[in-house]
């Protein structure tokens, strides 16, 4: 992997969605990597609260309209939330 570059796709597509934090601030988000053995163990993401709903916009940018509507959907039913479909609300 080290002579890979990462670059984003000209296009959605069902096979990864991209995450590119483009020239973050100083604590913005923090990433830690546990390699034991040559192998990735776990990676922990911790991302601000208050940057919560970019990330999850960022998450789901590179899929389409449907599909980011599907995820948003499922992790709203699993989490026992209703999604309100009225912007003005």
């Amino acid at each position: 992997m080290p002579n890979e570059v990462f670059t984003t796709p000209d296009e959605p597509t069902g096979e990864w969605a991209d995450v590119r934090m483009t020239d973050p601030a100083a604590g913005e988000w923090d990433v830690d990597v546990i390699v034991a053995g040559g192998q990735v163990e776990y990676v922990d993401l911790r991302v601000k609260p208050e940057l919560l709903a970019g990330f999850v916009d960022c998450l789901v940018d590179d899929v389409t309209d449907e599909e980011a509507q599907s995820i948003l959907r499922t992790v709203a039913d699993r989490r026992g939330l209703e999604l309100v479909d009225d912007p003005d609300v």
